[in-house]
Formats: C-alpha cells, sequence, structure tokens
C-alpha cells in the first residue's frame, strides 16, 4: 500500500469519519494505479513486465477497496449503492482474464525445461493460445482502468460527507474500537473457511479460504505499523494467500488445460482424416501422418498436466501442514490480541471512569498518600477545558491543562503538564466556574487505584476509579461498604464541571445536608 497508512489518532475519531477517509485513501490508490496502467497501455498489449505489474497492482487496489466496503458496508450502506459496488465487481473481473494468463504464460516459461521435445511441441502450441487470451483481455482489463476513473469520481463524491444526529455529541463509537471488531469478524470468517477445506479437490472451498485471507490481509493492512506484531501478521497472511493462490491457480489452468487438450485432439483428428482421405499421393500418407503425428501437442499438454498436478499438491501440502486441523490456533490468537491492542490504541487519551457518591470520608483515606487541588474551567458547552493546580505535599505545586469531552463511564481526555505563567494567566479565565478538593489515592491493584476527593468547599465526598477498558471487571472494596451511598457515575450534576460552575450553594450535599439537585438541569455536562 502507498497513501493508505493511519494516523494512531484516527482510530479515535467517530467511526463513520475514520471509515470514509481510509475509503478516500483506497480510492485514490486505485485511481493512481488505474492512472500508471493506462499510461502503459501499448506496453500491456506488447506483454512488458513493467506492465503486467501495473495490471496486477490495479488489480490489487480495486479488490483492496472493495474489501474495505464490505467489512464497513453498515457504515457506508447510504453513500455507496448496489450500482456502484456491482459496478466495481466488473471492472475487477474485467481484468483477470489478462491477467491469469499472464501467469499461465509465466509457468509454463518456468517449466519448459522439464519437458521432452516432443512434449515442447504441446508447450508452444498452448503458449499461443495463452499469449491471444492475453492479448484480448488487455483490451478489456484497459476500459476497466478507464471506467474507474468515473466510478472513482462519484464514489468519492458519495464519502465526502456524512451525517450524524445532533443528540450525538460526538459520544458514539470510535473508529478503532470498530475496526478491531472488524477484524475479529473476518478473522473468524478466514478461520470457519480454512476448516472446510479438507482435501486438495475442495476447489470451491480452496477458493472462498483464499478470498477470505485477502479479506483480512488488506483489512489489517492500514494499521499493521501500529501495533506490535501487525507486520508479522502481514507476512504470514501473504505466505497463506501464496499458498492458496498457487493451489487456485492450479485449478483454474487445470480446467484451461483440459479444455485445450479436447481442442488439441480435434485439430489432430481432422489432420489426420484430412490426409488419409486425400486422393492423391497415396504413397507418401503414412509419413504426412507420422509428421502430423509429430506435431500433436496432446503429450506436451499431458505432461504439462502431470507438473501442474505436482505444483497443486505441493501448495496444498503447506496449506495442510500449517494451517488446516487446528493447526492454525496459534495465529488466530495473535490476532485477537492484535484487535485488543488496536482497540486500546482507539481509547488513547480516553477516560474511562466510574464514580461513587460517599456519605464521608472512609478509614481507609486517613494513611493514604494525598494532594490538595483547585481547578477552574474555561467557558465552553462541548468541549471543557481545564486548569488545575496540584499543591504536593513538600509545599512545591504543577499546574496541568485538560481537555475533555463526552459523558458517562467513557469519555475523550487530553491533559498534558503546562508553564506555570501561561495557566495562571489562563487562570484568571476561570472565575466563577472552581472548586477545592483533597484527594486521596487507595491503590488495589497494579491498573486499578482508588481516588477519593474530599471537597473543600462545600460538604461533598466522592470516589473514581478508571479503568484501563470499559468491560475490565473491578469489584467494589470493603473499605467502601459502609460509606457508599450509590454510583453517580451517569448523573451530571456531580461532574467536576457542573460542581465549579453550580456554585457552593447549589452542589449535592452529603449526610445531615439536602439530596442532590437532580431536577436542577437535564442538561448534560462535561467532566
Amino acid at each position: 500500500m502507498k497513501s493508505t497508512r493511519l494516523e494512531e489518532k484516527t482510530l479515535s475519531e467517530p467511526v463513520d469519519r475514520g471509515v470514509r477517509l481510509v475509503a478516500l485513501s483506497m480510492i485514490d490508490d486505485a485511481r493512481e494505479a488505474a492512472e500508471k496502467l493506462t499510461a502503459l497501455s501499448t506496453q500491456l498489449r506488447d506483454s512488458v513486465p513493467d506492465a503486467d505489474e501495473a495490471l496486477h497492482d490495479f488489480r490489487v487496489e480495486v479488490r483492496r477497496l472493495r474489501g474495505w466496503l464490505r467489512a464497513f458496508r453498515p457504515w457506508l450502506r447510504a453513500d455507496v449503492s448496489p450500482k456502484r459496488r456491482r459496478a466495481l465487481s466488473r471492472i475487477a473481473d474485467a481484468t483477470r482474464a489478462s491477467r491469469d494468463a499472464t501467469m499461465h504464460l509465466h509457468w509454463l516459461h518456468k517449466e519448459r525445461p522439464a519437458l521432452s521435445a516432443r512434449q515442447r511441441v504441446g508447450q508452444s502450441w498452448l503458449r499461443q493460445q495463452l499469449e491471444q487470451a492475453r492479448s484480448d483481455g488487455s483490451d478489456d482489463a484497459l476500459s476497466a482502468a478507464a471506467d474507474f476513473h468515473s466510478q472513482a469520481e462519484k464514489l468519492g463524491r458519495g464519502l465526502q460527507y456524512y451525517r450524524t444526529p445532533v443528540s450525538d455529541g460526538g459520544s458514539g463509537d470510535r473508529f478503532g474500537t470498530i475496526y478491531a471488531q472488524r477484524v475479529l469478524k473476518q478473522a473468524k470468517d478466514l478461520q470457519k473457511r480454512l476448516a472446510d477445506v479438507e482435501r486438495f479437490s475442495d476447489v470451491r472451498q480452496a477458493h472462498r479460504a483464499r478470498i477470505a485471507t485477502k479479506n483480512l490481509r488488506y483489512l489489517i493492512e492500514p494499521v499493521a505499523e501500529l501495533v506490535a506484531d501487525g507486520a508479522a501478521i502481514i507476512d504470514t497472511l501473504k505466505s497463506l494467500q501464496d499458498s492458496l493462490g498457487d493451489l487456485h491457480d492450479v485449478h483454474v489452468f487445470g480446467d484451461e488445460l483440459v479444455a485445450a487438450t479436447e481442442k488439441s485432439a480435434g485439430s489432430r483428428a481432422r489432420r489426420v482424416s484430412e490426409i488419409v482421405l486425400a486422393e492423391d499421393d497415396v504413397e507418401g500418407e503414412e509419413d504426412r501422418v507420422r509428421s502430423a503425428r509429430a506435431r500433436d501437442p496432446g503429450p506436451g499438454l499431458l505432461g504439462l498436466a502431470r507438473l501442474l498436478h505436482e505444483r497443486g499438491m505441493r501448495a496444498f501440502e503447506e496449506v495442510e501442514r500449517a494451517w488446516l486441523n487446528d493447526k492454525a490456533a496459534d495465529f488466530f490468537g495473535r490476532v485477537r490480541r492484535f484487535a485488543d491492542h488496536l482497540a486500546e490504541h482507539a481509547a488513547a487519551g480516553t477516560e474511562i471512569e466510574h464514580k461513587y457518591l460517599l456519605k464521608r470520608l472512609p478509614a481507609a483515606a486517613t494513611d493514604a498518600p494525598s494532594v490538595e487541588i483547585e481547578q477552574g474551567y474555561l467557558p465552553g458547552k462541548r468541549v471543557f477545558e481545564r486548569i488545575r493546580r496540584v499543591e504536593l505535599p513538600d509545599g512545591g505545586e504543577r499546574w496541568f491543562r485538560t481537555v475533555k469531552s463526552g459523558d458517562g463511564v467513557e469519555r475523550i481526555e487530553l491533559e498534558e503538564e503546562t508553564d506555570p505563567d501561561l495557566a495562571r494567566a489562563m487562570w484568571v479565565l476561570t472565575h466563577g466556574r472552581r472548586l477545592r478538593k483533597r484527594r486521596y489515592s487507595i491503590r488495589e491493584s497494579d491498573d486499578l487505584v482508588w481516588e477519593i476527593d474530599q471537597f473543600l468547599d462545600r460538604n461533598l465526598v466522592l470516589a473514581e476509579i478508571e479503568l484501563p477498558r470499559a468491560d475490565t471487571n473491578f469489584e467494589l472494596p470493603e473499605w467502601m461498604a459502609d460509606v457508599l451511598e450509590r454510583e453517580v457515575t451517569d448523573e451530571p450534576e456531580f461532574s467536576n464541571a457542573w460542581l465549579a460552575t453550580a456554585g457552593v450553594d447549589n452542589s449535592p450535599r452529603l449526610e445531615g445536608g439536602a439530596t442532590s439537585s437532580t431536577n436542577a438541569s437535564s442538561e448534560r455536562r462535561t467532566y
């Protein structure tokens, strides 16, 4: 691939945007390949290797685009019509004859030394047939490249924009999360297709496994460099694709050899009959029959069929040895880990948090390390920017600048330590939107830390736990049992941004005070 490489930040984009960004990039790649093929039209007809390679590249780019549109069909259905999909299918089909003939000719040339002089007659005869097929197919391939230009323009226009509900607020599925799910789905399909292949003669099953291999490879390639083991997974899939491709070529070429043998047998019988039925020069009839049989391509075609079968059996044995009968379990485990890491990349910069209202400060916080925090919020409705000052136990201080968006369990959070002078200048802008609290940290494990916020400007204690993933399992600690009021993760009035802007008088209270002002506003706030 060329330009279709994702930046890590794209994985955190909304899925509708990310899917279209990649699709548009793939369209550009295929358009570039089509232009290169068109520029080499004369060379393609003359069977110049560079032109053959250009045809191959165009075929790959079109297949990659079709695979992407298929994998993300639910998110592209409104913008990629069945008519456009059928047009891409016809374009891909139009390039097949020339490419298949080219591959068969390469194999014929390589196997010529293994044939006897008589068998080479058949090899030369078949070469002429394939050269004609390649020539005829070249015009179809060039027409397909020209057709792609118009299709690319129409596809590109449809993918430039997408609609999203106003109420969504940007909190929908992220591209990387859905991407990981698609990878797992395609891997499962490949696993199933391989399980259907049991013997060399399973032509249809092997073909479906080959297509599934390509689909998984093309799906992973845009992100292969972002995740550990991605490049190695691609190499493994290429190896499987080569073996299944060899097997597919054998099956396709085998059918063509059968047809060629029937055609050559008919030609031979006709020539011999013409000689025998000729009325003149009866004395030379035997020599002419012998000469006609010497030019018979049949023995050569039979020899090629044997060599082709041997090639097919080697390819099948390679697939069987490494992939069949559950021998690929380790590989599919790697793909699952790859998908997990991909989802983690998508969640980078995301805060996954649960929040609980406590009746009072728990006893476990007494001996826990703590810091005093002041934080204020700059004006904003959907994306909140926060300035935080942390007073350290030794009397020092650190300033942080944070941007947050979203609500509920999962939110986007980007934070960095900032210059104190800059932070103090921005702090002025947070007037009327500030709070003070003391934060206690109670570590439960290497990955899980409970943070207990005792607010210093109001009668309120909240407990938070940040998770590495939204589906991470955790249990409430024993020390929380007698102080827990309820979970308030989805209650906006307990967000720090809400508390900072609502003011002390209107904020939620603890034991002995008023209950939380759940009716103060139904507006969702960001923290």
